[in-house]
């Protein structure tokens, strides 16, 4: 992401260089993905058809979000929106962001319970705007090279149109905004560039759009239009955020929707459109079903500020993380919560696929020893990341002694059973 100056807006804006942030007009954002990956097509909403392959076999969805004031307590979504952004599911990818971030990321499925009030507060993201890939629509397609069979293939470059750039709909309440896709929604029809390199093995997806009406006038080749909060003439960052302060400085919002932009009250947009003065990203993407489902997209990837198997968010996977596996087995094993009922020191999670818990940190939707495998292999019973006769004569001492760590296989007890388990993770290495 950078400041962006383009040498004919209007005609390409993808054409250009960058600029000094303090004085750029524009902005470019470039998103790239490993292999080829294509539009998504629409997913049956708002009217449309349910066609989310009909550009190709790869078709990629998902939200990158971008938070323009450095405040986390600004910005973010509401209801259903919230459920379908990074918070809610970076959980699943056995990671926790670092930082404040991470205490309103939800570690489990349950943590996801629709009241902005409770913990974990994954709807306040700190985004306020989005690159949104949502199968929502059915863009507007205009090839630029390829062979003209509607399929986005290798080498291709599309040009894509349509509202795939929003400001947070959590936001929406204390908006005057109109002409967008509802009242109070600033979410403006813009194009993204597709464009697969196969030499690189990559396909990246750019926006360019403006950061002030000096920039969306060069967008429009036209005059430069004032502020007037209507989407659909030239827009721009500052007057999305204009609106939702006039919005906060004139009061009248409550609830959740206040919450988001009360700290925009008294505020300047203008430090915002220096993208230098911008916060994190946090991205979530994946790919949408081949059949109409109750769950629209299956997640595969993540961005963001974590590393995997991170569970306490110190920026570090380690014995410390390791612990947090063994006490959720020891609290949940054989309760309501342990789908298979058993004492078994597995905990089988219910609902697969829609339900996740951070500690399963291989996916396999059971919480148990092999999630312990990202913090050293499992017969390093010494913690010397070496799997030798060290460990062997560590465990048979700890076993004999019955110390708690000697709980191999996390069934709360001690017995053969944890001698046979060790024995066969030190000798697997």
């Amino acid at each position: 992401m950078c400041a962006w100056e383009a040498y004919d807006a209007s005609v390409d804006p993808f054409t250009g260089h960058t600029e000094d942030p303090e004085h750029a007009h524009l902005f470019r954002l470039d998103l790239t993905f490993r292999g080829l990956v294509n539009p998504p097509g629409p997913l049956g909403l708002n009217g449309d058809p349910f066609d989310p392959y009909a550009y190709g076999p790869s078709p990629v969805v998902g939200f990158l979000d971008l938070d323009v004031d450095d405040e986390h307590d600004t910005g973010g979504e509401l209801g259903a929106a919230a459920e379908i952004r990074y918070l809610a599911n970076v959980g699943r990818f056995g990671r926790r962001p670092y930082g404040s971030l991470g205490d309103r990321a939800a570690a489990s499925r349950g943590g996801i319970d629709g009241d902005f009030y409770t913990s974990p507060q994954y709807e306040r993201s700190g985004a306020d705007f989005s690159l949104v890939l949502c199968g929502c629509f059915t863009p507007t397609v205009l090839v630029l090279d390829g062979d003209g069979d509607g399929l986005f293939e290798v080498d291709e470059r599309w040009l894509v149109t349509g509202r795939f750039f929003e400001r947070a709909q959590g936001y929406r309440d204390a908006s005057a905004a109109f002409n967008g896709s509802a009242p109070g929604l600033y979410d403006p029809m813009v194009t993204l560039l597709f464009e697969n390199d196969s030499l690189l093995g990559v396909t990246t997806v750019s926006l360019v759009w403006a950061l002030d009406p000096t920039g969306a006038a060069e967008m429009a080749g036209a005059p430069v239009e004032p502020i007037d909060l209507d989407v659909s003439n030239q827009n721009c960052l500052a007057e999305a955020l204009s609106d939702i302060i006039d919005g906060a400085n004139g009061g009248g919002i409550s609830g959740p929707a206040w919450t988001l932009v009360k700290r925009w009250a008294g505020e300047s947009p203008w430090p915002s459109t220096d993208v230098s003065n911008w916060g994190h990203m946090t991205g979530l993407f994946g790919m949408p079903y081949s059949q109409s489902e109750a769950t629209l997209y299956a997640w595969t990837d993540t961005l963001g500020e974590e590393q995997f198997a991170d569970l306490n968010g110190d920026a570090l996977a380690d014995n410390l993380d390791e612990s947090l596996v063994r006490s959720k087995v020891y609290a949940d094993d054989g309760t309501t919560a342990d789908s298979d009922g058993l004492r078994n020191g597995t905990v089988t999670l219910p609902n697969p696929g829609w339900n996740f818990d951070r500690r399963d940190t291989d996916g396999d939707m059971r919480i148990d020893l092999f999630d312990q495998r990202p913090y050293g292999p499992l017969g390093d019973f010494n913690n010397d990341n070496t799997v030798d006769i060290q460990d062997f004569i560590a465990f048979l001492n700890a076993w004999a002694a019955r110390q708690p760590s000697a709980d191999f296989n996390l069934d709360n007890a001690i017995d053969i059973q944890d001698f046979i388990a060790f024995l066969n993770a030190w000798v697997g290495g």
